[in-house]
């Protein structure tokens, strides 16, 4: 499963990027990549044109399955525990949001909700959204200046706001002022501090969303004390919604199996759902997926890859497929509240024996020939910011007598395939952990295993079904993941790497990245803040508490009778356009 990383972007998670590398279309009668065949003749033109490739006319009625890779345990995105893409990709046909990013990533206003989203003033930065007099949700209340405030105080990280909450992430919301609403509520501005500024403001609403704020004041909650708030984010995160912003209403859950959705009759917006029903189905068994495809289960699908999965779309009938790259990448990251782990010299070590180029090779490289090892927590190649910060500290190069110096200049000893502390105690068993099904992570984590034996240093395999719970409740000692993000990128790095951050899971702290972030966050100079994210990562990746692996794959595939469904590798996924989906016109 993947993580949204949001900061500003972003989003739930990238980290983040801030150029969109999309890979060329081959294969079964398209052109082909390096060798690699990255789709096939119904996706040919997305190369060319990402926005609008598979695009048609669609028929009245019908159903779309859509195959989610893992289940979720919150359904409040903007938690901690909710920021995964899968329930992101769940809710997109509910959660109103500001902006979102096409498949050619770039940010564009949701003109369905809103008439405009201005920066008007940069001292006090300020903000002013126009909502759409008809934007309502399904129970006909105005979506208003009360959602947006909602959201501002659940997001926000200040005690005074929200006495409990853990939001995905506090960058851009904890700079807030005031919000003022006006013309009925229909016109929000919002005035950031005095002196502070936010370069990605416009993933404010966008990378997280709207909730209805009044059905929060329904239930008793006083959104006006701090622990009213809490209340509803809680609320918010354990009841299943059967409000909606959006084109889309939930019909039915029966958890671990299925979601059913069904047309929102107040849906305001300009395009109305021709589908009768949106199902999403939970697949978490990556050998499950294609059998599901052949027999129909499931309509379409955009898991994370491996070469059964890009094969087996491929190969069945009436199904076209494609591999693109954009704002996703894989990383291992260390649990610094493990008392071994707290110690950087140790760290630093099983981070250089790991084969990063050996564990892509075996994993993604199969079928993706693009595929390379990341030298940033930020960027990606081909991006005019990435700065590669990671080889030259040999982290990922698998030079296992490296690692031991590192070990033995740090006064640890290997004894009896054991490695013992200066001392004297032996370091236990780490539990890695990775997600149930995910057979390329699986594959990592059997190869790191073998890696750090060469060291002394034993690893326990386990699978998680809950990634965000696990994240957030620190479940782990190693974890394999990825944080799929969008175009914007400054506030990414506050989220993931701050002291405190929504997406800092394994507790890293360091006061001079958090000031750099920080600064990066909030320069209106966008090459200034990437400079200062430089050099931020310089100084955490020398204390090696996340290593990159690789710019990550997608994979979109779908029924070729279906139209409108495409890959979107950004954050929001094929189903940002999820109301446009349908069954081909004759």
């Amino acid at each position: 499963m993947r993580t949204r990383s949001k900061g500003l972007t972003s989003l739930v998670a990238v980290g983040a990027a801030t150029v969109l590398v999309l890979s060329a279309c081959g294969g079964g009668g398209g052109d082909k990549d390096n060798g690699t065949p990255t789709s096939n003749a119904g996706y040919a033109d997305c190369e060319k044109n990402p926005n609008t490739c598979n695009s048609g006319q669609t028929k009245p009625g019908g159903e779309y399955v859509f195959g989610l890779e893992q289940s979720f345990t919150s359904w409040n995105i903007n938690t901690e525990e909710g920021n995964t893409l899968v329930a992101a990709q769940a809710m997109s046909g509910l959660i109103p949001q500001v902006f979102k990013s096409d498949p050619g990533g770039q940010l564009q206003l949701n003109s369905d909700l809103l008439v405009s989203a201005e920066l008007t003033n940069q001292n006090p930065q300020t903000i002013v959204y126009k909502i759409k007099p008809d934007a309502v949700w399904n129970d006909g209340t105005a979506i208003s200046v009360d959602d947006f405030t909602l959201a501002w105080k659940q997001n926000s990280g200040k005690k005074e706001h929200c006495s409990e909450c853990t939001p995905a992430s506090s960058s851009g919301w904890d700079l807030i002022k005031s919000i003022v609403g006006s013309d009925g509520g229909k016109t929000v501005t919002l005035t950031f501090e005095d002196g502070k500024t936010y370069a990605d403001w416009k993933g404010l609403y966008s990378t997280d969303g709207l909730y209805p704020a009044h059905l929060a004041t329904k239930q008793g909650f006083d959104l006006n004390k701090p622990e009213g708030v809490n209340s509803a984010a809680n609320w918010f995160s354990e009841t299943v919604p059967t409000w909606s912003g959006g084109p889309l209403v939930i019909e039915s859950f029966t958890k671990d199996q299925s979601l059913v959705l069904k047309k929102n009759d107040k849906w305001y917006g300009k395009v109305k759902p021709s589908l009768d029903k949106v199902v999403f189905k939970f697949i978490i068994d990556q050998g499950s997926v294609i059998p599901a495809l052949r027999n129909k289960e499931i309509t379409g699908m955009s898991p994370q890859p491996n070469a059964a999965l890009v094969n087996g779309a491929g190969e069945t009938p009436g199904v076209i497929y494609r591999i693109g790259h954009g704002y996703t990448w894989e990383h291992i990251d260390l649990n610094l509240k493990n008392k071994y782990l707290a110690d950087p010299a140790l760290r630093q070590a099983i981070f250089t024996a790991i084969n990063v180029k050996s564990v892509i090779e075996k994993t993604y490289g199969v079928f993706d020939k693009q595929a390379k090892p990341l030298g940033s927590h930020n960027f990606f190649p081909g991006d005019p910011n990435y700065k590669d910060v990671v080889a030259a500290t040999g982290q990922g190069s698998g030079d296992v007598e490296k690692a031991k110096k590192i070990l033995t200049d740090a006064g640890y000893k290997i004894e009896g395939g054991k490695l013992i502390t200066k001392s004297g105690e032996t370091v236990p068993a780490f539990r890695f952990r990775h997600t149930k099904g995910n057979q390329l992570r699986a594959t990592t984590g059997e190869l790191v295993q073998a890696a750090l034996k060469n060291i002394g240093v034993d690893i326990k395999i386990e699978v998680t079904e809950t990634l965000g719970k696990t994240l957030t409740s620190g479940d782990f000692d190693m974890i394999i993941f990825a944080w799929v993000g969008s175009p914007l990128f400054q506030g990414t790095a506050e989220q993931n790497w701050v002291t405190g951050g929504g997406g800092n899971y394994g507790n890293y702290t360091n006061s001079q990245v958090d000031d750099l972030n920080k600064q990066g966050a909030q320069s209106l100079d966008a090459k200034k803040g990437a400079d200062l994210l430089n050099q931020a990562d310089e100084i955490m990746t020398k204390e090696a508490y996340v290593l990159p692996i690789a710019q990550k794959p997608t994979l979109t595939f779908t029924y070729s009778d279906y139209v409108n469904f495409r890959d979107n590798p950004t954050q929001w996924s094929p189903t940002y356009n999820i109301q446009e989906w349908g069954q081909k016109a004759a």
